[in-house]
């Protein structure tokens, strides 16, 4: 049930810019040092279930510790299916869902009717929460790395904790929205068969991404982040380098942990998992669509030739996006990919979790 009307913080442009830039992609960091030992730290910094919270019959909330989430608990949302039971003998599949920069567990059961939609599904929805400026990434921190580990901490520590604790199985889907697009391929690239599908919706898939004619670059909206999290921008990724801080050429810094985490430069990668994407020009003329609507016709897509002005967001958005897409195309990996006129906003995100559906649960047999 949507809880509240939303636009993710964003919606009336001007003013609100800067701000929402922070749901568009994650933040970063400085220095050198390329080993990771995040993955190492997972076994010797196992989460734990601190407290369980019962909303209603089929929602539950976990508050998870872990130090290497950088804060006392973490809560992870997960909805049930029926004759759910943690004693129960069987598991059942589960579909991730990942929120988008300023985010937290709750926005897809605030802003979509996901309880609806999964009401007769056979699956685990899980919606965890990690930080508004995570980047689903082990942070850089100047070449030191350690807490927070957003990466480790889901895929090394609550994803097994489910699995032993809370009856879901192996067989997964992930999606997400802005930030949590990102992050839901980059996993799926980074970790090939953990996932059995991946969506992506107004996906910040490319953090280098450079405007050809003077919109938001994808170092601009990662630094804006930073200022939402009230942390440095830097801590994440380090400095994306030539051409965005520096005239040098030969001066990358940390671009090396950017492309690490770019969807794009990992779209080989994604080759053998079923992949939606979508996303918006930037022009908004209307969902023309809405919850108990026929599912959304493939008439939307009308793939746009070239962005708008109405949503700065979104017009960056559908830089990358494009980009991502004709990768995908050059290297012979199918996606569904569905381009339409559209902003950066809650009411398109949750038209294609509708329309990609159908595609996420075939994956996992629910």
């Amino acid at each position: 049930m949507v809880h509240r009307a939303g636009h993710g913080g964003f919606g009336a442009r001007a003013a609100r810019a800067l701000a929402a830039l922070a749901l568009l992609l994650p933040v970063v960091v400085a220095q050198t040092a390329r080993a990771e030992p995040a993955e190492a730290r997972a076994a010797d910094h196992p989460a734990r279930v601190v407290k369980e919270v019962r909303v209603d019959d089929r929602t539950l909330d976990l508050a998870v510790s872990s130090p290497d989430t950088e804060a006392l608990i973490k809560w992870v949302r997960l909805l049930l299916p029926k004759h759910w039971s943690k004693d129960a003998s069987r598991t059942w599949p589960t579909l991730w869902l990942l929120h988008g920069g300023t985010g937290n567990h709750l926005d897809w059961t605030a802003n979509t009717h996901v309880e609806e939609l999964t009401a007769d599904r056979d699956a685990i929805v899980v919606m965890p929460e990690t930080s508004g400026c995570s980047g689903y990434s082990n942070w850089y921190n100047g070449g030191k790395w350690g807490a927070p580990a957003w990466e480790t901490y889901l895929l090394d520590q609550v994803r097994p904790l489910l699995e032993r604790d809370y009856r879901a199985g192996t067989r997964r889907a992930v999606a997400g929205l802005s930030m949590g697009g990102q992050g839901a391929l980059k996993f799926t690239a980074a970790h090939p068969g953990l996932f059995s599908a991946a969506a992506s919706y107004s996906g910040a898939v490319n953090p280098l991404y450079r405007s050809p004619d003077g919109g938001f670059n994808g170092p601009d909206a990662v630094k804006a982040g930073g200022i939402a999290c009230l942390t440095d921008w830097r801590r994440v990724w380090g400095e994306p380098g030539y051409p965005f801080d520096t005239d040098d050429p030969a001066d990358l810094r940390q671009q090396w942990l950017w492309k690490r985490n770019s969807p794009l430069e990992h779209a080989a990668e994604l080759a053998g998992t079923p992949l939606y994407l979508s996303y918006g020009n930037g022009a908004e003329k209307g969902v023309g669509w809405k919850w108990g609507d026929p599912r959304p016709s493939a008439a939307r897509c009308t793939n746009p030739a070239a962005h708008g002005t109405d949503d700065q967001i979104e017009r960056a958005v559908f830089g990358m996006n494009q980009q991502l897409r004709a990768k995908l195309a050059q290297l012979g990996v199918p996606a569904t990919v569905c381009a339409s006129t559209g902003g950066h906003t809650w009411p398109y995100w949750e038209r294609e979790l509708v329309a990609s559906f159908p595609m996420l649960m075939k994956a996992i047999g629910a």
